[in-house]
């Protein structure tokens, strides 16, 4: 009996360091399972909730003005993608950091043609971010990211 006891202790113990960390997790064969808050905070939000198709609305812009954004395939937890507005596009580069959302976007591929630097919303599950966008000139517009479904 004692000993029918201590194997399903043992059992129950393994299960839960299972479940708690995953067959991926560091330590065993491959990467770490991790869950996304169904709404994160700006604190919370991260690389997962950047990717995606956001539409900009920018006061003194011509739009539409539209981002896709993709994980970069060089850089953990940035992003890289086209920022498309009328009449062209340029590649876009960038990351997020404790609800402050900082892209570059280029033109040609080598020189900042625009700077992004802006702040996730409280309450909008990580899905709006609202800040300024400075052009290559240095004159600042304000915009609003709309996370598009």
């Amino acid at each position: 009996m004692l000993k029918t006891t201590l194997l399903i202790a043992a059992s129950a113990c393994f299960i839960s360091a299972c479940a708690q960390f995953g067959p991926d997790s560091p330590g065993t064969a491959g990467a770490a399972i991790t869950t996304r808050p169904a709404c994160p905070t700006p604190a919370q939000m991260e690389q997962p909730e950047l990717v995606g198709r956001w539409q900009a609305d920018m006061p003194g812009q011509r739009g539409p003005v539209v981002l896709d954004l993709k994980p970069h395939p060089e850089w953990d937890g940035t992003v890289k993608g086209f920022i498309h507005r009328p009449g062209f596009s340029a590649v876009v580069v960038g990351d997020v950091h404790q609800g402050r959302v900082t892209l570059e976007e280029s033109r040609d591929g080598t020189r900042v043609s625009g700077n992004w630097d802006g702040e996730v919303v409280p309450g909008s599950c990580a899905r709006q971010i609202r800040g300024e966008w400075t052009d290559e000139a240095d004159r600042p517009f304000a915009f609003t990211l709309r996370k598009l479904p």
